[in-house]
């Protein structure tokens, strides 16, 4: 015998503060919780009929359900309506929107998509898909919150839901052709937000469902970001996450958003989003004299320095040359040549900022630390010249 569900919640406890979000199927409304005196986010549904309501509904239950930190509190439930936390922010849509691309913001993106995919993670352990993902589904909050919104269209283990539904726009092909969807759809999804992150555009922008899904048939990825967005020098490594994301066949992507979260942090740890350069041999890389507004670690090859035309020093891989001049300011006290053919990690100022700023007492630390070392290198080095000029034999 099924247990009776027991009666709905009164809204007669909640003032009407007005709504600040619609949609077609729900408004959203600031409300006033007189018993609890807080304010409260209210969902009212703006579907009357039976089956929109049973969905409604089924969101408020399933969103409920899934305690998370990176998903919104439910508080109570009515007929048409259910309250829960109230959020002070914005989407992350209207965060990307909001300001020119830049490593700073990507990194912001980075952070938010990580706490996204702790939350997808959960869901999936308990046979729950999102399916819906995008960047207006994923709040950020003043004080560095992050909540996955919006689960009305979640696929349930065990339970028989409508197939086709989502987003049109951010649709992973399986999806697009009506197909049952598994964690590694939400894969595809978080890999759509990299995307749009990285060169402003969804995949496939423009195409229809059944342009995705014969796309997918076919087997054809999305355009790189990097063909999208050529003037942002993309990061390497990132760009490679966001395309295995987005393969079109799921067995090709990462097995499950943990895996996907893992590359994730590690790009936040080292710093991967280093442009990679090549220089072919006899290359000058950086020239004395000229402004220090970037540094280099060496991944394969071999450089020499250089001073007054002559060699002063060999590098090799891991070792980075030009980090001094670019965070104390100034100008090259060297020239670094390309040896053999050199693949090189370019740091740039803006990269540079972004990753020190991450810390706040850590910026100043190493910005003093460089100009001392900068002060430091420069009295040594003509020391050295004046040495061996004054010791050179007739």
């Amino acid at each position: 015998m099924s247990k009776s569900m027991p009666p709905l919640s009164s809204p007669e406890r909640y003032t009407d503060l007005g709504a600040f979000a619609k949609g077609g199927t729900a408004a959203i409304h600031l409300t006033m919780d007189e018993v609890l005196g807080r304010a409260v986010a209210m969902k009212v549904a703006a579907t009357p009929d039976d089956a929109g309501l049973r969905r409604f509904q089924r969101e408020a239950r399933i969103t409920a359900q899934l305690e998370h930190p990176n998903i919104v509190p439910i508080h109570d439930l009515g007929t048409t309506w259910f309250t829960m936390k109230r959020v002070e922010g914005s989407t992350l849509a209207a965060l990307m929107r909001g300001e020119p691309y830049s490593v700073g913001l990507l990194g912001r993106v980075l952070d938010t998509l990580i706490k996204v995919c702790d939350a997808l993670s959960f869901a999936h352990s308990r046979g729950v898909v999102h399916r819906d993902l995008k960047p207006d589904n994923v709040m950020v909050g003043r004080f560095g919150e992050v909540y996955l919104m919006d689960w009305g269209i979640a696929q349930v283990a065990g339970e028989v839901e409508d197939a086709y539904a989502g987003t049109t726009a951010w649709m992973a092909p399986e999806q697009a052709r009506g197909e049952p969807c598994t964690p590694r759809t939400d894969v595809w999804g978080v890999g759509a937000i990299l995307y749009s992150a990285l060169c402003g555009a969804r995949p496939n922008a423009g195409a229809t469902a059944d342009e995705r899904a014969a796309s997918a048939a076919a087997g054809r990825t999305p355009e790189p970001p990097t063909r999208i967005a050529p003037d942002r020098n993309l990061p390497y490594e990132l760009v490679r996450i966001t395309m295995l994301a987005l393969a079109p066949n799921p067995d090709d992507r990462y097995p499950d958003v943990a895996s996907l979260a893992a590359d994730l942090r590690g790009m936040l740890r080292g710093g991967w989003w280093f442009e990679r350069r090549n220089f072919p041999a006899d290359t000058e890389i950086v020239l004395e004299g000229d402004e220090a507004d970037t540094a280099y670690i060496i991944d394969e090859g071999t450089c020499e320095v250089r001073q007054n035309g002559g060699p002063i020093a060999e590098l090799g891989p891991g070792e980075i040359f030009g980090e001094a001049g670019l965070l104390a300011g100034g100008r090259r006290t060297a020239t670094v040549v390309a040896v053999t053919e050199v693949i090189a990690r370019v740091i740039t100022r803006e990269a540079l900022e972004a990753e020190l700023g991450r810390d706040r007492w850590m910026g100043p630390l190493v910005r003093g630390l460089a100009r001392r070392f900068h002060e430091l290198s420069s009295d040594n080095l003509e020391r050295q010249v004046l040495r061996a000029a004054f010791s050179t034999k007739p």
